[in-house]
């Protein structure tokens, strides 16, 4: 199984992430690791609850987080698989740490649609370098779901101080329902979203509006692990509506996030000659 990406992360790749907020890597895994990932999330589909914490979504779809907690396919995947050195290399960090993983599996004929979000809404923390790396392990397309970006949008929201919250009264608001934009020509921001393949990859930042529509495939399933990360610059923040992290305790306002609960799974390695 590879440790190393089976293709590189080019000049293009970190360009595309810092112009649009969202890239696809084709080819991160190899065939091990996708068969290994494969048969384990179906054992996850049998008995989710014995693997993680279910997440708001489960129901219509198999939603699970924080499996990698526990010893087996998931952890090895944070930690011995290439997602944290290519998140690195794309977003430009020294060090990524582990903040958690989450399974969607988005059955055939599912209803479940995920509303416009920012995940930087859910996260206690500020910072840029806290993606999304959204796993496919199985084919995705229009069809059975693909998750669709508003490329760009990130930037307006940096520039601006544009955080949304879960209600209208927090942070700036509610996220804009981008559906209401699909068909407006003057929209300055493009939809953008990706057929994959298992092993490809997409890294997203969290501040990219994202959203699926159902699953109207009969027979293809849409399944995905995303696995969310830290960087250099991210630090605690937590006004009161953010997600829990169990097991972590409160920390100072600002401070860098650290723990055994968000261990360090890549170093950029420094050259003798710098």
């Amino acid at each position: 199984m590879n440790r190393s990406p089976l293709s590189p992360v080019t000049a293009e790749h970190v360009e595309a992430y810092r112009r649009d907020g969202v890239v696809l890597l084709r080819n991160v895994l190899d065939a091990e690791w996708i068969a290994r990932m494969q048969a384990a999330i179906a054992e996850v589909m049998a008995r989710p609850e014995a693997y993680g914490v279910l997440g708001p979504s489960h129901g219509a779809m198999t939603s699970v987080c924080y499996m990698w907690r526990k010893p087996g396919a998931f952890r090895d995947f944070v930690f011995d698989s290439p997602i944290a050195e290519v998140t690195g290399q794309v977003i430009g960090a020294d060090t990524i740490r582990m903040y958690h993983d989450h399974l969607f599996v988005k059955p055939p004929k599912s209803p479940k649609i995920m509303q416009w979000h920012c995940d930087e809404t859910a996260w206690p923390v500020l910072g840029e370098m806290a993606p999304n790396i959204w796993t496919a392990f199985s084919p995705v397309n229009a069809g059975n779901g693909r998750i669709e970006y508003v490329a760009g949008f990130h930037r307006h929201c940096v520039e601006r101080g544009l955080r949304f919250g879960f209600k209208p009264d927090q942070a700036s608001g509610l996220c804009p329902n981008f559906e209401e934009h699909r068909n407006d020509p003057q929209f300055p921001f493009r939809f953008v979203s990706f057929d994959m393949e298992p092993g490809d990859a997409v890294v997203f930042h969290p501040h990219t509006p994202h959203f699926s529509k159902g699953n109207d495939s009969p027979t293809l399933a849409r399944i995905g692990l995303a696995v969310r990360l830290f960087g250099d610059d991210v630090r605690w923040h937590d006004p009161g509506y953010k997600a829990y992290i169990p097991g972590v305790t409160e920390m100072p306002e600002g401070q860098p996030v650290d723990g055994e609960l968000l261990p360090v799974l890549w170093r950029r390695q420094v050259s003798a000659a710098a």
